[in-house]
């Protein structure tokens, strides 16, 4: 597949400085604030690609011309140079990001035309690989030469069609025009075209027919011989929903008993920190009662030895005033500072430190006193906290024993829904075979066979719907079980309601999931298809609703943006306005015009003037 490549979008002009934005190889994401340039980016994007005006906006005035830088599949690269309202536009080979003076390798018409290579929509058309296909026009079967804005509308999305009630493939709103979308659509989904009515086959063609036939005839057989459900595809698609309707039940179960097992978990968890930190802390105050009787036991020592000390004053008459001891001599016949200067000091200093001890004894009973109640405490919690531990021990125990049967039952039922989906591309792939002995038995080929609007083949649509409904389902988007595409009306169906039918957001995610869903199917077969895609605000009304049939996730937004790293294969560039995943940036290129923090005010200088 030849696909392109966006390289940069930039704006620029005599004495302007320029306003330039550079597009990653997978992901770009614009967001920011309103009137800061971010859908005019989408417009200027589809306007270089061959849209036939663009909007007048104050902030561009005075730039002149406008690049488009684009890698081709072999890794050339090209510039796009367009003035704006000019209906020519330059092709300069390389990649130019000023204005220059160097004449262009060709100036190219913007209008399509299938007689001339002059225009650049063939130009385009031909880097694709999708050069002088036809679409079908209308039901008489008229052709019309496919154009590369029959493609644009697919790939490059204005905030205005991405929510848009009509369908994605449907989108100029004309009745004339519905049967080439469709057809263009059909073409990128398959690789066929429409290239004109039948030839008249040949006798040695009609005797290869038949030989084909009788092949056809065994290889039906042998594949009706593959079915294991004995049941049309009818009943396989009734089954299908009751089956995702019985999953999704099963489904619901399971999730609120895993929601209770991770809060009781979350529990243990805690109770089991709770237990740890109650023995550390008794552990801690056991040291701590130690230490404590080792010093009471001190103290008491202490008391007792003061004890003794004032006991053996008091006999030797050491702590007792009046006639001295030594010499008889009373008091008022003893000279001024006789012994009574050193008995008194003796007997107060151990008086002092006597009551000294005694206070610092009886605050230490109390602390132990004190360590002794907290020790009881955390016992006592700790007895409580078994009990505790035990009880969500049982109570895991039961939620095992009621998971395991709904285990048990969600995988029958995976495995029964593997078994249709089996069938039902069995089925597909019998329906095709049919048609393609139809298509013999009648005297043609099925290539020479005129194609009707709606005739996508079975197979191939099944395929494109269930990528659809993967992309959806890895966007956490709710009730996207189911998709349909109605070849008739063109209108996609999620759940069994129509897109049309449902709110802005809900037209909007699912409109970006049809888009990146058509370029990841191109890309996986090998198809022409431009080879971008360019989404403007596909989330940005997207909030949880409150319809019953209903239910949103909060994480739709962040795994849109982890679903577009990591499921589509090309290249997408998002413009939103609110902000997308905060670690985006270490795997996308992100800009944030008029953000906090952001170091853009928006795509044109905020002094344009240099």
């Amino acid at each position: 597949m030849s696909a392109l490549t966006l390289l940069h979008l930039t704006f620029v002009g005599p004495g302007k400085t320029p306003a330039a934005v550079e597009f990653g190889p997978h992901l770009t994401v614009i967001y920011g604030a309103s009137d800061t340039g971010k859908s005019f980016i989408v417009e200027a994007i589809d306007y270089m690609l061959g849209a036939s005006h663009l909007k007048e906006i104050q902030e561009a005035n005075g730039y002149t011309r406008i690049l488009l830088g684009l890698r081709l599949a072999d890794s050339q690269t090209v510039t796009l140079s367009r003035a704006p309202d000019d209906n020519k536009i330059e092709i300069h080979s390389g990649d130019i990001r000023a204005l220059t003076t160097a004449p262009p390798e060709r100036t190219l018409n913007i209008r399509h035309s299938a007689t001339s290579e002059n225009n650049l929509s063939r130009y385009l058309l031909k880097l694709i690989g999708a050069g002088g296909r036809n679409l079908l026009k209308n039901q008489r079967g008229d052709r019309v030469s496919l154009s590369f804005r029959h493609l644009a509308h697919l790939c490059v999305i204005s905030e205005t069609q991405m929510a848009a009630p009509r369908s994605p493939v449907l989108t100029s709103g004309q009745n004339t025009s519905a049967t080439a979308e469709k057809s263009a659509f059909k073409y990128l989904l398959t690789g066929v075209d429409d290239p004109g009515g039948p030839k008249g086959a040949s006798d040695v063609d009609k005797k290869v027919g038949r030989g084909k036939i009788e092949l056809l005839d065994q290889v039906l057989t042998d594949t009706r011989e593959s079915l294991t459900i004995e049941a049309n595809e009818g009943e396989l698609r009734e089954q299908l929903i009751r089956l995702e309707t019985a999953l999704t039940g099963v489904s619901t179960a399971v999730g609120g008993l895993i929601t209770e097992r991770s809060a009781l978990l979350g529990r243990t968890r805690a109770l089991e920190s709770q237990t740890t930190d109650n023995r550390t802390r008794a552990g801690e105050v056991r040291s701590l009662l130690g230490r404590f009787d080792l010093l009471r036991q001190q103290y008491e020592s202490d008391l007792a030895r003061l004890q003794m000390v004032a006991e053996a004053g008091t006999l030797l008459g050491y702590f007792r005033t009046g006639t001295c001891v030594f010499c008889g001599a009373t008091s008022e016949h003893q000279q001024l500072g006789h012994h009574l200067h050193e008995t008194t000091q003796l007997q107060a200093a151990v008086v002092a430190e006597t009551r000294k001890t005694a206070d610092l004894h009886t605050d230490l009973l109390t602390t132990i006193d004190d360590l002794e109640d907290q020790l009881t405490f955390l016992d006592s919690e700790y007895a409580v906290c078994r009990d505790q531990d035990e009880g969500l021990c049982r109570d895991l125990i039961r939620l095992d024993e009621r998971l395991a049967p709904l285990n048990a039952d969600s995988q029958d039922l995976l495995a029964k829904r593997s078994r249709i989906h089996a069938d039902l591309a069995v089925h597909a792939q019998i329906q095709r075979l049919e048609e393609m002995k139809a298509n013999l038995q009648s005297g043609t080929s099925e290539e020479q066979s005129p194609v009707r609007p709606d005739g996508i083949p079975a197979a191939d649509l099944t395929e494109f719907e269930r990528m659809v409904q993967q992309v959806l389902q890895s966007w956490k988007v709710p009730s996207a079980n189911d998709v349909t595409y109605n070849q008739s009306t063109a209108e996609i169906t999620v759940n069994g309601r129509p897109r049309g039918s449902r709110g802005k957001g809900m037209r909007s995610v699912i409109h970006a999931a049809f888009s990146t869903a058509l370029a990841g199917h191109t890309a996986a077969r090998d198809l022409p298809h431009p080879g971008f895609v360019v989404l403007d605000s596909p989330v940005l009304t997207y909030r949880e609703p409150h319809e019953q049939d209903v239910q949103l996730t909060h994480n739709v937004v962040e795994h849109f943006y982890r679903g577009l790293l990591n499921d589509v294969p090309g290249q997408v560039v998002v413009v939103e306005n609110g902000d997308p995943p905060r670690d985006l940036d270490e795997y996308a290129t992100v800009y944030a015009f008029s953000t906090p923090g952001s170091e853009r005010a928006g795509f044109f200088p905020a002094q344009a003037e240099a």
